[in-house]
């Protein structure tokens, strides 16, 4: 019965449809003639209202229409559209890839593959914009509302542009109106290194000009009257978000902004989502301040575009608005962004020109290399700046003497560990005081439990204090360990972000700054996400747990076994914390821990030799020479000012409570000579 009652509905459901869209729609809702058939006003450009307007009396107002010349669609490469030049190679930074549709820019690559390898395939070169082929928009696009308002069907980022003029490094597309009211051209250009800067030494991570694209917009006027416009120029595109599923960074744009002075450079980021927020708000706009670069930042390489010219006299930018390319639904962070640059309005004298020039720097984050381009903000390492950029200087340097990035990070942790050495022995010896004091504080905890009761007022009074006094130990032994967190979150900035790690293999890991994956789940764990197997997080969290239980004193009460057993699960939930750090830094944790458990064991064997063959008595002093204190170390002398205020702050505690327990006291005695209490 239901289902022939589903049947006759859906039979007359369809009926109806039919009937409604076949016969009563035509009649309700008719369609409209063609445009062919209709006359409709044309549209007049706010321009050319204007001038209309301010016309001399008798003259014809301008055309109300523009057609565009038709040029057929090409594709130009300024600099080695593949790898088969080796001189070619050499004399050029970056190979781009321009479209005549639009004359923007497709694609803009690095030259050296062997060094800036594509993510993943080392056989093919790093593109740093463009790479993204299903896009729809393109870096470098213009539009200029008062001539797209007059084509029909058509704009300025879409139309074929004459190829006017090309050489190896260069190209000029122009675009001219038919019936002869402008003319408008884009001039690229990248740099060809000469004889003497190809001898320079390292050349590729000194000279920032190899990586500028630059750009000069010519906007001609051919009419016979003043002109009015503004134009938006299309930020870069495709800023390549490699590992996306590992990295710690997505996609910003930086921006720097002059001051009064003309010097200085404010810095400013928005970040993937203040974008996104920005757009669905339908409040585009950034900034209005003159600019000295904007551009689209991601891990390992930026893309900036730099005005040319003083901003504070003549702005070639009044605007800068976010733009979203593509959003990504699943998680918005991968989003690919960029911006919009408008240009003030601009009069275009009678047969004259405007011309703008910009630089786009497409290359990678060397310190060296964006300072030239006033964007150091860039390198941007967080808090421990200072001793992130002292960390990748000795890789750097290491690196330099013929080791490889991997032998480098071991050779780094040697060193640090070299250095804390002071902190080590001091961590191991209060250890070793702490296990041969975890059977007097076992004996103490049996005494309270006889001597008052187990979970008596009394007892739990007596126990606390023993455990504060305790965690008080603990901590002078915890305290060196969390001096190294600045060593250690440093060293994972400069290894997760260093370009110079970037795709360097060691072992059977390709890419210190990226996980191991020794071999593909093909699916995805559930709740986490996994898709890859990492071993060697696997192998970090092991010898924590080894040294843990190697460093860690027998628990004396159940409070303390739970405490060690809660520890044990940390470790797990420290593998699963770390399961995507980049394999350089696992390869830091490894070395350090088997340098810990050696120096432990060490420093052990070398107190147990010292109790078994105590060292002679130092001979008799003569009186009136009695022996100089030795004067403790800055670090020490620090140590024993914080133990010491420790302990005071104790005392005061301590005293507090019994004047605060004195008047319970009294009373309680009152009470019992008086035969109220028991």
């Amino acid at each position: 019965m239901d289902q022939r009652r589903f049947l006759v509905f859906f039979t007359l459901s369809m009926g109806i449809w039919f009937v409604w869209l076949h016969f009563l729609v035509p009649v309700v809702f008719p369609i409209p003639p063609k445009a062919a058939d209709v006359a409709i006003a044309p549209k007049v450009a706010p321009a050319e209202v204007k001038l209309a307007e301010e016309g001399e009396p008798g003259e014809a107002a301008p055309a109300q229409g523009v057609t565009l010349a038709q040029h057929p669609v090409k594709s130009v490469w300024l600099g080695p559209a593949d790898d088969s030049d080796p001189k070619k190679l050499d004399e050029y930074f970056l190979a781009v890839k321009l479209d005549s549709r639009g004359a923007a820019v497709d694609s803009i690559e690095l030259t050296d593959r062997v060094r800036y390898p594509a993510f993943g395939r080392r056989d093919q070169r790093v593109r740093l914009v463009g790479s993204d082929d299903a896009a729809a928009l393109r870096t470098f696009e213009l539009r200029v509302p008062a001539i797209d308002s007059l084509l029909k069907d058509q704009s300025l980022d879409r139309v074929p542009w004459e190829v006017a003029d090309q050489t190896s490094n260069s190209v000029t597309f122009r675009l001219q109106a038919a019936d002869g009211s402008w003319e408008l051209s884009k001039h690229y250009e990248i740099k060809r290194l000469t004889d003497a800067e190809l001898k320079q030494p390292k050349v590729r991570d000194t000279l920032a000009g190899g990586y500028r694209l630059a750009l000069s917009v010519t906007l001609k006027n051919l009419s016979e009257r003043p002109q009015e416009l503004t134009y938006s120029l299309r930020g870069p595109v495709g800023v390549p978000l490699e590992d996306q599923d590992n990295s710690y960074k997505y996609r910003d744009i930086r921006m720097g902004f002059v001051r009064d002075d003309g010097i200085t450079i404010d810095e400013s980021k928005l970040s993937i989502s203040e974008a996104l927020k920005k757009t669905k708000n339908k409040k585009p706009e950034i900034s209005r301040r003159p600019v000295k670069y904007v551009g689209v930042d991601v891990l390992y390489f930026a893309a900036l575009v730099l005005p040319q010219g003083d901003q504070l006299k003549e702005r070639t930018v009044a605007q800068i608005d976010a733009v979203v390319i593509d959003e990504n639904k699943q998680n918005s962070s991968f989003s690919d962004i960029s911006f919009n640059l408008t240009s003030p309005t601009l009069t275009v004298p009678a047969n004259g020109e405007i011309k703008h020039e910009y630089q786009l720097y497409a290359g990678p984050k060397l310190k060296e290399l964006v300072q030239q381009v006033s964007a150091g903000a860039v390198m941007d390492y967080g808090w421990f700046d200072s001793i992130c950029r002292g960390m990748v200087w000795l890789l750097n340097t290491f690196h330099a003497i013929g080791l490889s990035y991997g032998l480098a990070i071991l050779c780094l942790t040697v060193m640090v560990r070299t250095v804390l050495i002071p902190l080590s022995k001091h961590q191991a010896m209060h250890a070793a005081k702490m296990k041969e004091l975890q059977p007097k504080v076992a004996a103490r905890q049996k005494e309270l439990e006889a001597k008052h009761g187990k979970n008596t007022e009394e007892y739990i009074k007596a126990s606390q204090e023993l455990v504060a006094e305790q965690s008080k130990m603990m901590l002078g032994g915890c305290l060196p360990m969390f001096l190294q967190l600045p060593i250690f979150i440093a060293l994972y900035r400069a290894i997760g972000s260093s370009i110079e790690l970037r795709m360097e293999p060691f072992l059977w890991f390709q890419n210190l700054a990226a996980p191991d994956a020794l071999f593909q789940f093909g699916f995805a764990l559930p709740l986490l996400g996994w898709t890859e197997f990492n071993l060697l997080p696997c192998v970090s969290a092991g010898l924590m747990y080894v040294h843990q239980k190697f460093t860690m004193p027998p628990p004396t009460n159940e409070e303390q076994a739970a405490q060690q057993k809660m520890m044990s699960f940390m470790m797990i939930l420290m593998a699963a914390m770390f399961y995507r750090v980049p394999s350089g830094l696992c390869l830091y944790f490894i070395a350090t821990n088997i340098w810990s458990m050696t120096e432990r064991w060490l420093l052990e064997r070398k107190a147990k030799a010292a109790a078994l063959n105590p060292a002679p008595s130092p001979p008799p002093i003569a009186p009136g020479n009695p022996p100089q204190p030795k004067k403790p170390s800055p670090l020490l002398a620090w140590w024993n000012q914080m133990v010491q205020a420790a302990d005071k702050d104790s005392k005061l505690k301590r005293g507090g409570q019994e004047n605060t327990n004195k008047p319970n006291d009294r009373k309680n005695k009152k009470n019992r000579d008086n035969g109220w209490g028991s």
